[in-house]
């Protein structure tokens, strides 16, 4: 009976730790879990500490024990209580308040990742397929898997209300709660993700030397921090045929490098949105919040991170605008720093060479540098850097000391494809690479992993997406429980390409002829693509789509008026079929080419069998719209959490730098190593 009961009182015991986390393992990730975690186990030393005053009487235990016993037990809590307290705290209390000023919900990463690799996994279909196979892969069909209701909804409604959709705005109440469910988990994700990689640099109250360009800020409601240039008399003197793109990024990017070369940043101590007054729309993300205007804040604190770099290192720096407005900027405030500009085009290089030719050789801080820098050849990259600046210093005292000494910061303004992760390795790898300011671009040209490689990143170095061991944990952990749906969508090129295309500002910015006109194109391409290049079409085929997909369209369009509404009549589409039947005819001329296999009646027919894609077109690009930020999101925190594990890393966090209306690649990843006189790390 005893053993039975017995029995009883440990598996209840068993099973109730289990679920509190307490009998396996380390404390939780969560602050219950910690709490449970850490009062239970004082309690339970405390508790059985107090038996020691047994001593004082052996032979009465049941009078001796019973006050030590609640004592040892409240003190025991005690303690685990003042543990769970600091257990969020790398360092001093006073001085990780900041750090965690901007975290003050805890999110474990592992946990975070797992509920977005399961939504996208769940919702593959919005984003896995290309546009230009809508119509051959039957099973990659989005039109078969949109939920009914979404269908109906979507297919019958205003371009506007769309438009609004995507940028976080009100929607008809008669839309399903599963279709705004989608577009809030979209939005949750993705600011959860974005927080996850946003820190509060070290900061103090002492004014720094040099004027600031700039002001580094929390978007509340976004959840991100961004950067906000200050005003300069010569910002609206741009450069001769720089496009106004091209200026809104060379003079922010310009002064956020000063300023991290100066040591000059500030940082607002009230956050944008802070106050309910101040929040309009929380429904907000990096890519769908307002671009900040002036900060009204009056009390700022000094950013402090020194670094000890006397040279940036820009690479693709083209033309070499942005080097020569960083040395506009510094002027003589940092008489002694160089700035190297690389570039692999020839044709560019030689461009930037003759136009630094112009300026008189004693004012002359940049030096041109040729080299191609890819992943795996770093060596060769930094032998052409060490010899541009011996070069340089030839005439000058102590070369071998300073190029021994050197420390360099490297920047690159929208690096495309492999030269992002090639600039991410060099921050890993060389010691003198001391920081790293980063904005990239064209993600569907990296190279990503497609093997089972487990081996840890910072000893492999295998910078292939992804490049965290976050993120391939997370992976790994949804192919151990057997899908791999989300790991083989987001590694493909439709989706690094949907997180690198428009933004969803820019995209609610069309007109509803211009969202029309996509929406022939792609309905036309689409069409083209089943007729002329089945699976066994020749090879010539092949050069006749190319040519035809891209001519213009040859149909009359509806008047703007009527543009309004999503349900548009199928286009009359059998002029056009005969211009590219014309256009078939003389690609003849030039190589051999059947003229036959451009057939209008059989075009037109497949055509109407399309009519439901037909009406869905736009609202498939909302929901496209929609998954953006968090595809984007996730390749940038992924950069980011790489980021945190190279040699010496004080500080590393991600800061929207550019106004996506006009930049949808927006967010710059900065990271800062520890130097000697670099305060204690957070």
């Amino acid at each position: 009976m005893h053993s039975c009961q017995e029995f009883l009182i440990w598996l209840i015991s068993h099973q109730l730790l289990k679920e509190l986390g307490l009998f396996y393992g380390p404390p939780g990730n969560t602050k219950s879990e910690r709490f449970a975690c850490w009062s239970f186990w004082g309690t339970l030393v405390g508790t059985w500490s107090s038996a020691f005053f047994l001593v004082l009487d052996w032979d009465r235990p049941w009078q001796a024990w019973p006050i030590p016993c609640v004592a040892g037990s409240l003190f025991g809590f005690t303690v685990g209580f003042i543990a769970f307290l600091l257990s969020p705290f790398k360092g001093p209390p006073c001085i990780s308040l900041l750090q965690q000023s901007l975290d003050s919900v805890d999110h474990s990463q592992d946990h975070l990742l797992d509920r977005c690799l399961a939504f996208l996994s769940t919702y593959s279909w919005v984003y896995s397929f290309k546009w230009t196979e809508l119509f051959s892969c039957p099973e990659l069909d989005p039109v078969s898997t949109c939920p009914k209701e979404w269908v109906e909804a979507l297919s019958d409604c205003e371009i506007a209300e769309l438009q609004k959709f995507v940028v976080g705005g009100s929607v008809p109440t008669s839309w399903p709660e599963s279709l705004k469910s989608f577009a809030e988990q979209c939005v949750t994700l993705t600011q959860e993700l974005i927080e996850s990689a946003t820190f509060s640099p070290p900061a103090t109250s002492v004014a720094p030397q040099a004027p600031s360009q700039g002001i580094l800020c929390l978007n509340a409601p976004a959840r991100h921090l961004f950067y906000q240039c200050r005003p300069d008399e010569l910002a609206g003197i741009a450069p001769r045929k720089v496009k106004p793109k091209k200026n809104h990024e060379i003079e922010i990017m310009s002064a956020f490098l000063c300023d991290l070369l100066q040591n000059s940043m500030l940082l607002s101590n009230s956050p944008l949105g802070g106050s309910s007054k101040d929040v309009s729309n929380t429904k907000v993300t990096f890519q769908t919040a307002p671009f900040e205007g002036p900060h009204d804040s009056q009390g700022y604190l000094s950013v402090k991170l020194p670094t000890s770099a006397s040279v940036l290192v820009d690479l693709g720096s083209g033309l070499g605008h942005l080097p020569r407005r960083v040395l506009q900027r510094i002027g003589t405030t940092l008489p002694g720093t160089l700035i190297v500009a690389v570039e692999s085009n020839p044709v560019l290089h030689a461009k930037a060479l003759q136009l630094e030719s112009k300026k008189p050789h004693s004012e002359r801080r940049l030096i041109q540098l040729f080299a191609h820098v890819e992943k795996g050849e770093f060596g060769q990259f930094k032998e052409k850097l060490v010899a541009a600046l011996e070069e340089r210093w030839k005439q000058q005292e102590n070369v071998e000391e300073k190029l021994r000494q050197i420390d360099y910061l490297l920047c690159g303004l929208h690096c495309c494809g492999d030269l992002s992760e090639a600039a991410l390795q060099i921050f890993h790898v060389d010691p003198c690479a001391h920081a790293i300011v980063l904005v990239g671009c064209c993600y569907h040209k990296i190279t990503t992993q497609t093997d089972d490689i487990r081996e840890n990143i910072e000893r492999e170095q295998a910078f292939t997406f992804p490049l965290s061991s976050q993120l391939r944990a997370a992976f790994h952990r949804f192919s151990d429980a057997g899908t791999t749906v989300a790991e083989k969508s987001l590694k493909a090129t439709v989706a690094l390409r949907l997180a690198c295309q428009w933004s969803p500002q820019q995209w609610s910015q069309w007109s509803p002829r211009e969202v029309y006109e996509h929406r022939i194109r792609v309905f036309i391409r689409s069409l083209l693509e089943v007729h002329l290049n089945p699976s066994h079409a020749p090879g010539t085929n092949i050069t006749l789509l190319k040519r035809v997909a891209r001519y213009p369209i040859n149909c009359s369009l509806p008047s703007s008026a009527c543009l309004t509404s999503v349900r548009q009549p199928l286009p009359e589409l059998t002029t056009h079929w005969h211009t590219l039947k014309s256009v078939a005819a003389s690609v003849a001329g030039e190589e051999p080419t059947d003229t036959t296999v451009i057939d209008t009646a059989e075009l037109t027919r497949l055509a109407y069998t399309k009519a439901d894609v037909w009406h869905l077109l736009p609202g498939l690009t909302a929901l496209q719209q929609l998954v953006q930020p968090l595809i984007e999101a996730l390749i940038l925190v992924d950069r980011l959490w790489s980021l945190e594990s190279a040699p010496d890393v004080q500080f590393a966090t991600l800061v929207r730098l550019f106004n996506p209306k006009l930049s949808p690649r927006c967010m710059g990843i900065v990271a800062v190593k520890k130097t000697s006189d670099t305060l204690r790390p957070l």
